[in-house]
């Protein structure tokens, strides 16, 4: 609900007003465009002028300005950097489910997994996987099930595997660490995972169910920009998910962003983009199927 004025009306009682919030002009939506390019990497068309207007009226409510140009003067100043931090809330695309794109999933389990299986016993090898942009935690979730699952309790509990999860917003990165679910969302997870990875009962309102601690330690959640020249991470990872972030990107951030995502990968680690996001030709990296790379 926007934020209301309190005004007093004529016969003196308290009434409640919205403040009007002007739509961005062309000058001022495009302050924003390139502010969210640099600092985001988007590449925003012209049809993105609404998305910032419906999204981001409630910071200038919040803030009692009326125009964008209001808001942009305001986050630039030094006092107020902090605000910055909402407008990427507000304008990140947070879409998200349990075994989304699942070909990835099958491919991991009959291909990648066994790989990795036989490296983890032969060299004691600890395994470290990576969700990157992971919104609301269902990915890393799902390779935690998988891991669990395919790995064993024994090697998983003894720290053989952690999972790293990272995304620029930190709202949905707040409900990835409560681990806690719709159970209308819960459909694409086998009945045999739901009876293991997930509280019998449900302990919150509407439906709501809790992921075991068990799986929830498997993974930290952590908050950073992948468009940052350094990654506070100084890991080589075995397996890195970056999917559907490409997308967004303007073509010279995505090249950066790859180039990133593979320095961050050990010799023979993998690379899972979004399978709409297949017709990259990455250097020291082999393509396998259905947008999955190697590096070499």
């Amino acid at each position: 609900m926007p934020d209301m004025l309190i005004t007093k009306s004529p016969n003196n009682t308290a009434t409640a007003k919205l403040m009007s919030v002007t739509e961005p002009t062309e000058d001022e939506f495009n302050l924003f465009r390139k502010l969210v390019q640099k600092e985001l990497g988007f590449e925003w068309g012209d049809d993105k002028k609404y998305l910032l207007y419906s999204r981001v009226q409630r910071r200038l409510q919040k803030n009692k300005l009326q125009t964008f140009q209001n808001y942009y003067d305001f986050i630039e100043r030094e006092e107020n950097k902090s605000e910055r931090q909402y407008l990427y809330n507000a304008v990140t695309t947070t879409k998200s489910e349990f075994y989304r794109e699942k070909k990835h999933f099958d491919f991991l389990r009959q291909n990648i997994f066994p790989e990795l299986k036989k490296q983890a016993s032969s060299r004691q090898h600890k395994l470290r996987f990576w969700s990157a942009g992971c919104s609301t935690g269902e990915e890393p979730y799902t390779l935690a099930f998988e891991s669990h699952d395919f790995f064993g309790a024994s090697f998983i509990s003894n720290g053989g595997l952690r999972i790293l999860g990272s995304d620029v917003n930190t709202d949905v990165l707040e409900s990835a660490i409560q681990g806690c679910y719709a159970d209308k969302f819960l459909s694409p997870i086998p009945d045999s995972f739901r009876r293991r990875y997930f509280t019998s009962e449900f302990e919150k309102p509407n439906s709501h169910i809790q992921i075991k601690t068990e799986i929830q330690r498997l993974i930290q959640f952590r908050q950073f920009n992948l468009m940052s020249a350094e990654y506070p991470i100084e890991t080589k990872f075995q397996l890195i998910f970056c999917r559907n972030v490409l997308y967004y990107l303007q073509p010279e951030r995505r090249e950066f962003l790859i180039r990133k995502l593979v320095d961050h990968l050990e010799e023979g680690g993998w690379l899972v983009l979004g399978i709409t996001e297949s017709g990259y030709s990455i250097d020291k990296m082999e393509k396998h199927s259905i947008s999955i790379y190697q590096k070499t």
